[in-house]
């Protein structure tokens, strides 16, 4: 990348970059070229060149951008008002990007489509092999005594642009506890669970975003740049960490992503000045109950802190599965994405503890040992919202995670030749269920420093004590969270 391409901001990177090259008297070939959509008309080629034109001018010289006012959410955080990013969506001042990944790929896209969409033996191998990893990353992170959430596969893709960023015993540790052999497959692993969770469509949206963030003066290597670039759709952005402007860039990109449901936990990050990168991974999910609760009833929720009235949204479904154990009884039921949402209550004499130790990422996709009943279930559920915000990084070193948070022991060559290690890595999410849906994001930030009818009997399954929810989608456990208090 010549260093005065370096100088455009993200704001124009979705316009060919050919004609901006053109504009700035440079030519180049693209690091990462989005498919071919068809050719454009002289009179297309026109207007693009024209908008080019007058982004590059407002950007380069009048150093204009559109503000934009977005109201806080009431509900976000712990009563706290939350301050709003004031950026339009896509315009990072202070960012500017090196490469631009092609973000568009998703389980619909024509560039893969069957290859990844189809079920095949080779996609059970990569969750079974991770499948682990989901289980004790969700144990070492829920204690089941709060209310919390935690999404393993955005800290699985953290920790996929952490091994590629790595090398030596740092990334070997990275990848014996995601439980992969390679870098190899870690990358075709890692596209295939991106492809797979990325969709915005009439049924849901689920949304993944990973970017780089490097100090303007960190000398990185292009071989690894364009692996993280092409292998794991991050854009790559370069500015400088004591500018307040290039911080509140991160900020934005982290608050436009997760679409604002996280932005107490963003407007609270604390990025260091000394800061030499930064590696960031997103997820968004909103979708809808493919089988809609009809109505509500008032009734009381068992909470650890003590009883809470409240309000269950109310719905019973026939032919429905009830898995029991000796821990937990289980039910599921398809959202409109055709994910899976599951809630586990434990019996009595179990805890939300107990729960959390049964492996409930391998359950939900081999739940062989469970005694299964076919019922009329009739289920109730309040309306929750949780969340979770916190440095994880001890908890990944208790895992394994240790050599790249060692200053004497850090290896960053891939990246850079420079001496990085990993100075925190920050955890959070959020998920929200009513009556219409659900609703979730998380973050994670890297910093360096259902036959004809049967007669069935009946089942009342009531959350109406602590419980455990996951959303799966393919076997991978988008979020895991557990409900303790409302």
């Amino acid at each position: 990348m010549k260093e005065k391409n370096r100088f455009l901001y993200n704001a124009t990177a979705h316009i060919d970059e050919k004609l901006i090259d053109g504009l700035i008297g440079e030519d180049r070939t693209p690091q990462s070229a989005a498919p071919e959509k068809g050719r454009r008309t002289p009179i297309k080629k026109t207007l693009v060149a024209a908008l080019a034109a007058a982004l590059a001018v407002s950007l380069f010289v009048g150093g204009i951008f559109v503000w934009q006012n977005r109201k806080p959410d009431p509900n976000s955080g712990a009563g706290k008002t939350v301050e709003p990013f004031k950026g339009t969506p896509g315009n990072y001042a202070g960012a500017k990007f090196m490469s631009l990944a092609d973000a568009s790929v998703t389980r619909d896209s024509q560039q893969y489509g069957s290859s990844y969409l189809s079920y095949t033996p080779d996609h059970i191998d990569h969750i079974n092999s991770i499948g682990a990893f989901f289980d004790r990353i969700t144990e070492s992170l829920l204690s089941g005594k709060e209310n919390a959430v935690v999404s393993p596969v955005n800290i699985y893709m953290a920790l996929s642009l952490l091994a590629e960023s790595t090398g030596g015993t740092s990334r070997r540790q990275i990848l014996d506890v995601i439980g992969v052999p390679g870098m190899e497959e870690l990358r075709e692993q890692s596209k295939w669970i991106w492809i797979q969770n990325s969709y915005d469509n009439e049924y849901g949206r689920s949304l993944l975003a990973n970017s780089v963030w490097l100090s303007g003066d960190l000398s990185v290597k292009e071989d690894c740049v364009k692996l993280l670039n092409d292998d794991h759709f991050a854009s790559v952005f370069a500015g400088d960490f004591s500018d307040d402007d290039y911080k509140n860039a991160l900020k934005q990109w982290l608050s436009d992503q997760t679409k604002g449901l996280l932005d107490n936990c963003v407007n609270a990050l604390e990025i260091p000045a000394d800061t030499a990168a930064a590696l960031a991974s997103t997820l968004y999910y909103k979708t809808k109950w493919n089988n809609k609760y009809k109505k509500t009833e008032n009734g009381t929720f068992k909470g650890a802190g003590g009883d809470q009235k409240c309000v269950f949204n109310v719905k019973t479904v026939k032919g429905a599965a009830i898995y029991e154990t000796d821990r937990f009884t289980a039910y599921r039921e398809m959202l409109s994405d055709q994910n899976m949402m599951w809630f586990f209550l434990p019996n009595e004499g179990s805890s939300v503890e107990d729960v959390l130790k049964a492996d409930l990422a391998s359950f939900a996709s081999h739940p062989n040992y469970a005694r299964v009943h076919d019922c009329n279930v009739t289920v109730r559920m309040p309306d929750y919202d949780v969340d979770f915000n916190r440095s994880i990084l001890e908890d990944l070193k208790k895992l394994g995670v240790t050599d790249c948070a060692d200053a004497a022991k850090a290896d960053f060559s891939p990246l850079t030749d420079a001496r990085l290690c990993l100075g925190n890595f920050i955890h959070a999410a959020r998920f929200k269920a009513d009556k219409e849906g659900v609703e979730g994001a998380a973050f994670s930030l890297m910093l360096l420093d259902g036959a004809g009818p049967v007669e069935r009997p009946p089942y009342d399954f009531t959350l109406d004590r602590p419980f455990v929810f996951m959303v799966v989608h393919g076997g991978v456990p988008i979020f895991v969270g557990t409900v303790t208090e409302l």
